[in-house]
């Protein structure tokens, strides 16, 4: 499978127009619960700008016979050859003056122990000194980093914010939304959403240029609007999950795991990604008179 994304939050091309919310099991309770987690997002993505998190991501392969490309995730896979990797990044998300839209970015700074050449906190320093280039800079920053993902380096989804960003109001009227029973496991108040973009072309895109439809699941709190977990499914064979946990000390849920399976080829890839020591940085500029 080969993917990319080309802006993960805020395209340039808002899809308003054409589209409404697409409902099915009660519409009003759904509707309400939909409103306030975008509002919810919103708030979220203007918070969480400020802030650099630490990402240690593990990530392993088994080469299988062609016999068991379907067999089921771990089970019935006869494994041919394997592969590990562990990589060490900065992951934020920014927002710079000129530049439209919000945009993750992950920032390679160790890959199996070892350190990144010329690395040295580049990512952060971009946009701590905002160029007009800032951005085409960051972008080639991330394709970079992920060539060391195991399988295929041009296969850029695995965001854990990524399903977070089609609940902005902007893009929920690209999907069709279907609200089912709250899950009394996880809380008394948390109703699971499936989803699935029905509008084209579609937010993700399979290189060189074609359609890759999301879909996948949203466990979010009725009352608050606040979202505690996501799925994101491009096929059958690519999924990502990720779990989002109440911080105390910055007063606001944050991501904590994110795990990934996908094929490439005959290669059946997961990974783990891990969330922590989140940190705060501010964007400022400097005027010389000459």
């Amino acid at each position: 499978m080969r993917s990319r994304l080309p802006v993960a939050f805020g395209l340039a091309v808002a899809f308003t127009a054409a589209w409404t919310i697409r409902l099915t099991a009660a519409p009003g309770r759904a509707e309400e619960i939909l409103a306030r987690a975008g509002a919810y997002v919103a708030d979220f993505i203007e918070r969480f700008a400020s802030m650099v998190a630490e990402e240690q991501f593990v990530q392993d392969g088994r080469r299988v016979e062609s016999s068991g490309r379907r067999a089921n995730k771990n089970k019935g896979l006869v494994a041919q050859g394997t592969s590990h990797r562990e990589l060490l990044s900065d992951f934020l998300l920014v927002q710079t003056e000129g530049l439209a839209g919000w945009h993750a970015f992950r920032d390679v700074s160790q890959v199996d122990g070892r350190p990144v050449r010329d690395r040295a906190d580049r990512l952060t320093a971009l946009f701590l000194r905002p160029t007009a280039a800032a951005l085409e800079r960051a972008l080639e920053i991330d394709r970079e980093g992920a060539r060391y993902n195991l399988g295929d380096g041009q296969r850029t989804i695995n965001n854990p914010l990524l399903a977070l960003g089609f609940l902005q109001p902007h893009y929920q009227m690209r999907f069709k939304f279907s609200l089912h029973e709250g899950d009394s496991d996880a809380g008394a108040d948390l109703w699971t959403f499936e989803y699935r973009e029905r509008a084209r072309p579609t937010l993700l895109r399979r290189t060189p240029d074609a359609d890759l439809p999301a879909r996948g699941r949203l466990w979010i709190e009725g009352r608050t609007g606040r979202v505690v977990k996501t799925e994101l499914a491009v096929s059958d064979d690519d999924e990502i999950t990720t779990s989002f946990r109440f911080d105390e000390r910055l007063r606001m849920a944050v991501p904590v795991e994110m795990r990934e399976s996908y094929w490439i080829g005959n290669e059946y890839v997961t990974g783990v990604a891990r969330y922590d020591r989140f940190r705060q940085f501010t964007v400022s500029t400097e005027e010389k008179l000459r």
